[in-house]
């Protein structure tokens, strides 16, 4: 178990200012974005997926320089959430994100990094909850078996406005796709006023771990009006044997008002508040 860092954190900084970023604050290990066309550092989705070892091999190079170790790939191929989400209702969307996925995993392999992160899916409104999971549980399967064939995990993130927005709903998802992972991050149950104690039992599902203040209302606060308590949390996965990584993510986007926060400072106090109970 060891602390990284979301380059996205830091996202109007290109791919090696944040890599370069993430050794002067004193971190060894740093999660990749890949949102499509959002910040300056993220890797676009797609071309990842047509050339895999071309931007493995520049990924490569920029890690060995700063000597980094890439611990996730969090792709997004849409502009916004509902754009070829997941589970889109229609089968050439999911052929066409299934292509992509094909180049991510092997770009995954050639840099070595154990699992991608993915949003699990919308509330799509012309369809009912059944049906948006059972299209979320087939798609996560089918994704989850093509991985697997090169040792890549399969990591979603339950998240608000996904169509497993609260713990429940990600337990019956997992239920349904048992290969799949959880990269977990407690502020988007949070925000919406969900006790910890509801949380706590994705912890043993969990492969990636999200550090982000919040409290009950607000997706993304400073450290200093954060409710979750990250030690306790810390606590909990070493219990559980977790040997994954704890990523601290702040954001800077105007989605439900994260661009309040200055995520520089808040990622150092951060990483002064959980370093003595997790090493980098």
């Amino acid at each position: 178990m060891r602390l990284t860092l979301s380059n996205h954190s830091f996202e109007y900084l290109d791919l090696e200012g944040t890599f370069a970023l993430a050794r002067a604050i004193g971190f060894n290990g740093v999660d990749i974005a890949g949102f499509h066309d959002r910040g300056r550092c993220s890797l676009e989705p797609d071309e990842v997926g047509a050339d895999p070892q071309g931007h493995a091999d520049r990924v490569n190079r920029l890690l060995e320089k700063y000597e980094l170790e890439a611990v996730d790939y969090f792709p997004q191929f849409g502009a916004s959430l509902d754009e070829r989400s997941f589970n889109a209702p229609d089968p050439a969307v999911r052929k066409l994100n299934r292509s992509s996925f094909e180049g991510i995993i092997r770009f995954c392999e050639a840099v070595n990094i154990p699992g991608f992160t993915i949003s699990p899916g919308m509330h799509h409104p012309d369809r009912s909850f059944e049906e948006n999971l059972d299209t979320a549980v087939e798609t996560m399967n089918e994704l989850a078996d093509l991985a697997g064939e090169r040792d890549v995990t399969v990591r979603f993130e339950p998240h608000v406005q996904s169509v497993v927005d609260t713990p429940e709903r990600a337990l019956a998802l997992l239920e349904r796709a048992p290969r799949a992972t959880v990269t977990l991050d407690y502020s988007h149950f949070v925000m919406q006023y969900i006790p910890e104690e509801r949380i706590h039992p994705l912890l043993a599902h969990t492969d990636h771990f999200h550090i982000r203040a919040a409290r009950p209302g607000k997706l993304q606060s400073r450290l200093d009006e954060n409710t979750i308590d990250f030690v306790d949390i810390a606590r909990r996965l070493e219990r559980l044997d977790y040997g994954g990584c704890l990523s601290i993510e702040f954001v800077y986007m105007t989605w439900f008002d994260c661009n309040r926060v200055d995520c520089l400072t808040e990622t150092i106090f951060t990483k002064d508040l959980m370093q003595p109970h997790v090493p980098v």
